[in-house]
């Protein structure tokens, strides 16, 4: 009898502890954002003075910062139009790009009547904004350099060349010819599969078209080319657009329109000369941007003089803080007692660090959606960015979007910064080290997309932050 009462009793304790256990695992991996609970294992039923606890009085210090400049080249969306907001402010987007050369035949037909020459495009299915309205936008050749050779004979340099890194940013300029192409007032359809077609100047088009039927060399040459019609701008109408749409950059052709005329009244094959767009070229996004007038209004006199990069706090900023795509503006959390975290107890383990982020509502909509995913890096204290936010296994780390199944539930975004917290918490000195949270990098220069964070307010932390821990009190 007092065998069976043992063997039960020792089941009775194994149950416990299995419970106990999936206790454990259940506060680990909970999404409940609660105040500060002490979880023990085996509590009243194994002596334990182990435990795991939850650390949610840790601070966030919030920030908007401005970066000077960030890659636009070679991306497969050509932005065009403008985002207006008082939040962020203004934004301006124009595409740069080359035609490539043409091929002809050897012979042409007698009677050639020129028509029309026209910009051929898809859109690729991206819009911001309301789509009712007109994009306006004038087309702008790119002007070229000249200069002598040693040997007195003239050359042309294409003026259409990335800086010295091999990179094109959203506030590269380039100098374009006096006068316009075309001024183009359009509703922008995205979503259509259709064939666009934008007419331009039939001055410039019948100069080319006499320029290929006396079959000028540089018009087939990839050498002389470039010199001949270095890129094209569709330079969007600053302080004007509130709608963006996405091009499809390999959708892009010039073509000159022709028919051979037999007699007055007939006419036979009407067809076209064809410059497809150069994919071995040189295309990026310019995207201007002015803050006046709206809440980053103060970013020219928080520049960085080494950087160009500019910050302002949350609490400048209506207590909130923004992100914006193409403009660079990226909201940063910067975690002040994260070098003294290993004081809190002795023999602390840390298990995971969480931060919630709830997006302001009314920031977003659906002609301006939330990302389902933000990149996440670690910058210095110039906000220069050091490096992806990875894991222990080297894999990026990025801010998700959750959205609650309640109705009135606003969606949020979770960021794991296990791996943040213990670098830093490790790190021998203060390292000045932040997280800087923005559009994914293949979205950033491809789109005008903005929404804002609720940030610190009379005090109280709106980041909401979890650390759970397993601390040994034996000691």
């Amino acid at each position: 009898m007092k065998s069976s009462n043992t063997f039960a009793s020792k089941n009775m304790e194994r149950s416990f502890r299995v419970v106990a256990v999936f206790l454990f695992a259940a506060s680990l991996f909970s999404c409940d954002f609660s105040k500060v609970e002490d979880f023990t294992l085996g509590k009243d039923f194994v002596k334990s003075t182990s435990g795991v606890i939850m650390i949610d009085t840790m601070s966030i210090t919030a920030s908007t910062v401005h970066l000077d400049s960030i890659v636009t080249i070679r991306a497969p969306r050509l932005l065009v139009g403008g985002e207006q907001n008082s939040s962020t402010g203004k934004v301006t987007a124009s595409p740069y790009f080359q035609f490539a050369n043409g091929s002809f035949q050897n012979d042409f037909p007698q009677n050639l009547v020129y028509d029309s020459i026209v910009v051929k495009y898809n859109y690729d299915g991206y819009y911001m904004g309301d789509t009712t309205k007109l994009i306006s936008f004038s087309v702008r050749l790119l002007d070229h350099k000249q200069g002598f050779n040693s040997n007195g004979s003239l050359y042309n340099i294409s003026a259409f060349t990335p800086n010295s890194d091999g990179q094109l940013y959203n506030s590269s300029k380039f100098k374009l010819k006096s006068g316009s192409l075309a001024e183009a007032k359009v509703y922008p359809r995205p979503r259509s599969r259709k064939d666009f077609y934008l007419h331009l100047s039939d001055t410039y088009g019948k100069q080319l078209f006499d320029k290929i039927l006396a079959k000028n060399d540089s018009l087939e040459s990839s050498l002389y080319f470039p010199v001949f019609m270095p890129g094209v701008a569709f330079v969007s109408t600053p302080d004007v657009n509130t709608t963006s749409v996405g091009i499809a950059q390999n959708s892009l052709s010039l073509r000159v329109y022709y028919h051979q005329l037999i007699s007055p009244i007939e006419v036979v094959n009407k067809t076209y000369f064809s410059f497809p767009v150069n994919v071995g070229g040189m295309w990026f996004n310019q995207i201007l941007y002015d803050s006046q007038g709206s809440l980053l209004a103060n970013f020219g006199l928080s520049k960085n003089s080494l950087t160009g990069n500019a910050e302002l706090s949350s609490v400048n900023t209506s207590n909130q803080t923004l992100i914006q795509a193409g403009s660079g503006i990226y909201t940063k959390l910067r975690i002040p007692g994260i070098q003294q975290f290993r004081g809190y107890a002795k023999n602390l383990i840390l298990i995971n660090a969480k931060i919630q982020l709830i997006p302001s509502p009314g920031s977003y909509s659906l002609t301006n959606p939330l990302p389902d995913s933000l990149a996440v890096y670690v910058v210095d204290r110039r906000n220069v960015i050091s490096s992806q936010l990875t894991n222990s296994l080297g894999s990026n780390i990025f801010a998700l979007k959750y959205v609650p199944i309640a109705f009135d539930e606003p969606p949020y975004y979770v960021l794991d910064v296990t791996s943040f917290f213990e670098s830093e918490s490790a790190a021998q000195k203060t390292t000045g080290n932040a997280l800087m949270l923005g559009m994914l990098s293949n979205k950033v220069g491809q789109s005008l997309n903005h929404f804002s964070f609720f940030g610190n307010s009379n005090n109280r932390n709106l980041f909401k932050m979890n650390i759970y821990c397993y601390i040994d009190k034996s000691n």
